[in-house]
């Protein structure tokens, strides 16, 4: 005997997160009765207009319904999008990649869950051209040590981020040759132009700005803004620019070097 549509919002509650399929829902409160079958989706659908029950979710070939407050949902998104992103540490994830590995129900919020993810501050999104990539907050304050950095606020530091975050990294012992060589042409004077180690290097910007700044921090080169002296604009654009500074700095010297 099919039970009585007044029990449906308590059995569908009673799944908690796991939801209650159309099938056990049809075969509880219809059975093989077409009218009570009719009945019942009117029932479900003005119900879930209503708020009071969610759904129906597609998800391997059922049809599911959950209570109000359960089931998948922007926050669910959410947690499922942190945790990848966490998971993946100093790899950064692109939208299209984050995209593919938010699946099942949790798939139709994605884009909420992205933004909730984002504006909660708990993954950066940093941006390279027109694409957009994804790193954990704890990571870029542990890994990079941008403590103070904000899930809005990444500025001029985005592409140094996707540098340190892919391919190997530049040494000081690699650039060291290229420096010694800049400084000994230039008359033994130790401020090196950021432009000219570039040149010599031939790699990434990035890759040597991330080297610089972290040189810097560990007390082992010292990096200069400029001055009042006017300086080419590819010397200017090669600078390093950090929070804060409204010059870029465009010399770096390397101490303990005779």
């Amino acid at each position: 005997m099919a039970s009585k549509l007044d029990d449906l919002v308590p059995a569908i509650r009673a799944k908690n997160d796991a939801g209650l399929s159309l099938a056990a829902i049809t075969k509880k409160f219809a059975g093989t009765s077409k009218d009570r079958a009719v009945e019942l989706r009117e029932r479900l659908a003005s119900l879930a207009r209503e708020g009071t029950i969610l759904g129906p979710f597609k998800y391997r070939g059922s049809k599911l319904y959950f209570a109000a407050g359960r089931g998948p949902s922007v926050e669910t998104a959410s947690q499922a999008i942190v945790s990848l992103v966490s998971r993946s540490g100093v790899k950064l994830l692109s939208k299209p990649t984050l995209t593919k590995k938010v699946t099942g129900m949790n798939a139709r919020f994605f884009p909420d869950g992205l933004k909730h993810a984002i504006s909660s501050q708990a993954i950066m999104e940093l941006s390279c051209g027109s694409s957009k990539y994804y790193l954990h907050r704890d990571v870029a304050a542990d890994y990079f040590g941008f403590e103070a950095v904000s899930g809005n606020d990444t500025g001029n530091w985005t592409e140094q981020l996707i540098a340190d975050a892919s391919g190997p990294r530049l040494t000081l012992e690699e650039v060291l040759p290229a420096y010694r060589r800049l400084k000994a042409e230039q008359g033994g004077f130790s401020a090196v132009k950021i432009f000219d180690l570039m040149k010599a290097l031939d790699g990434s910007k990035e890759d040597l700005h991330r080297l610089l700044v972290d040189e810097a921090k560990a007390g082992r080169v010292t990096i200069h803004p400029t001055t009042s002296v006017e300086l080419p604009a590819e010397v200017i654009d090669a600078g390093i620019r950090l929070p804060g500074f409204s010059e870029p700095f465009v010399t770096v010297v390397v101490k303990n070097e005779p």
